[in-house]
């Protein structure tokens, strides 16, 4: 793979602790440089890249640990022009540009890892060059990847991760920025990859980029304050020149598409995952219900939980099962807050004489369900319990009961599994579980 050109032209050989420096920093046009007046200013957040030493620096910072707050701080109304170019996550050793690819030098080697500078504020790279443990690289100052062909983990000491996922053009993008403390970024590209078209944070608050013909034209946040969700777009430079079609296309999608992290196993929510989670809706819900079975949450929980929740690759190149594989979530409405009657299809031969004491979870012994045979529903999360016929279907009560992350929605959770097993044990049941769609699908 080929570094940027307009990155190679900067790329000088001044080392700073094994940081390679530019003479020049970064821009919002690729490839020009920048007199020393007009030379960003920086903070930990961010660079503005349009101000010069008489204005006033923005000031960006990443909402990391104060969860109430959205998670980029911005205290303005509008924002510069190139904010795309300017935006970085701030490191102990150094700054991150979440918008610049790994680059490698075939000529010597070495891994590039696009960097800002802590001491003077420039762009530059860390090289990392080849050790003699397999599939290792390392810099000078002790940044450390590793090779996974597809997957690039640089670990820092501080104990950070950056997880570089491979695109269809080729380009390493970060997909996951991983703290020792536990929280984490997940940085959302558009279907092809090549665009960045959003962040999430490990408590489920997002920040979605909108594009116009010059960039990035917008940003909308979703976050959770006080138990009430927010959601606000900071406009960035001259509206006039803002493609309305591409505006609307982005700024839409935060309502409408679904999230998708570099590492998910499920590469798109499609069609048929929209009508199977439609039919499931009908089959155990009311009229408004909405069931997410296919790895994605409704969209409209968006401000309180990453949308996909499916299978990933682990750092290992193993596959991790979410809490959405092979199992099911239904709500009342698609914001999470509506309340629904809850149903299962008739034909069970026993069943549970109450909901279990810790989850509210009611079993359902089938021996034919849907498409299969010999299957054990159980469904978790259960109020106002009863057994009532309604027609082909049997109403067991609502949704909402014991359980659940928030109090601000109401929801239920169903699995399927595999023989007459009872409830079983919660490490048992990974192995257990069907898929949703298996059972009803076509």
């Amino acid at each position: 793979m080929q570094i940027n050109n307009f990155l190679i032209r900067y790329a000088l050989a001044a080392t700073c602790a094994g940081l390679m420096m530019s003479p020049v920093t970064m821009c919002a046009t690729p490839g020009r440089g920048a007199a020393a007046k007009d030379r960003p200013s920086f903070d930990a957040g961010a660079i503005d890249v349009n101000s010069n030493e008489s204005e006033k620096a923005a000031k960006y910072q990443w909402n990391i640990r104060e969860k109430d707050a959205p998670l980029l701080g911005l205290n303005q109304e509008r924002l510069k022009a190139g904010f795309d170019q300017a935006l970085i996550y701030p490191g102990a050793e150094f700054d991150f540009p979440i918008f610049r690819s790994l680059g490698f030098d075939d000529a010597e080697g070495k891994y590039l890892l696009p960097a800002i500078s802590k001491s003077n504020k420039n762009f530059g790279f860390i090289e990392l060059a080849r050790t003699n443990l397999p599939n290792t690289y390392r810099s000078i100052e002790g940044v450390e990847l590793i090779d996974r062909d597809g997957l690039k983990i640089v670990k820092i000491a501080d104990g950070t991760r950056y997880l570089f996922v491979q695109y269809p053009d080729g380009e390493f993008r970060c997909a996951t920025i991983k703290e020792a403390a536990g929280n984490s970024l997940n940085l959302l590209y558009s279907a092809n990859g090549l665009t960045l078209h959003g962040v999430s944070d490990s408590s489920g608050r997002s920040l979605t980029f909108n594009y116009g013909k010059e960039g990035i034209r917008s940003l909308t946040q979703t976050w959770m304050a006080n138990l009430e969700g927010f959601t606000r777009t900071w406009s960035v430079g001259d509206e006039n020149n803002e493609d309305p079609s591409l505006r609307y296309a982005h700024a839409v999608g935060l309502k409408s598409a679904k999230f998708l992290p570099a590492n998910a196993v499920i590469r798109a929510y499609t069609t048929e995952m929209s009508a199977c989670d439609k039919l499931l809706a009908q089959l155990f819900g009311g009229p408004g219900a909405v069931a997410g079975a296919n790895g994605f949450e409704p969209a409209g929980l968006a401000a309180a939980y990453p949308l996909y929740r499916g299978d990933i690759i682990g750092d290992d190149g193993r596959v991790r099962r979410g809490h959405l594989s092979y199992a099911m979530h239904l709500y009342g409405s698609p914001d999470g807050r509506g309340d629904s009657a809850l149903y299962v299809p008739a034909g069970f031969t026993s069943h549970s004489s109450e909901p279990s004491p810790t989850d509210a979870a009611v079993l359902f012994y089938y021996p034919q369900l849907g498409n299969l045979t010999d299957v054990t529903l159980a469904v978790f999360h259960v109020a106002d319990f009863q057994i009532t016929a309604e027609g082909d279907r049997i109403r067991i009560g609502s949704i909402g009961g014991p359980g659940g992350s928030s109090p601000l929605y109401k929801h239920s959770h169903i699995e399927f599994y595999r023989g007459n097993t009872g409830l079983p044990a919660a490490a048992a049941r990974a192995a257990l579980r069907i898929d949703p769609a298996t059972v009803f699908g076509k």
